[in-house]
């Protein structure tokens, strides 16, 4: 996991096994979460084959995080790794389709 300064990186559950990397978002994915959600996904890029989200405990979602898991997805395809959106919670699944990005959210995710 990233050391970094910021508290808020510690919100997020970081689990690595075997090149699987599983990151666990927390309830509230508010504005101030998005530096530490950016710096959590590069960690996992780097050392992960398959990186797996876990959201089914989010409430709460800022368009900046959704941007960053967005960015995240396509960084996947570019370097052939596994990305997963894993159990969207309903509150995530509604940002999503506030934001246009219902098709984006069934492409990357699974139950």
């Amino acid at each position: 996991m990233p050391n970094d300064s910021n508290s808020n990186v510690a919100l997020i559950k970081w689990s690595e096994e075997e090149g699987r990397v599983k990151l666990g978002l927390p309830s509230d994915l508010d504005l101030a979460m998005a530096q530490p959600l950016v710096d959590s996904l590069r960690h996992a890029f780097a050392v992960g084959d398959t990186i797996d989200i876990l959201t089914d405990g989010v409430e709460r979602v800022s368009t900046a995080c959704v941007q960053a898991l967005v960015v995240a997805s396509r960084t996947a395809g570019e370097s052939r790794q596994s990305f997963t959106i894993v159990g969207p919670s309903a509150s995530f699944a509604s940002a999503c389709d506030d934001l246009g990005l219902s098709d984006w959210l069934k492409q990357w995710s699974r139950s």
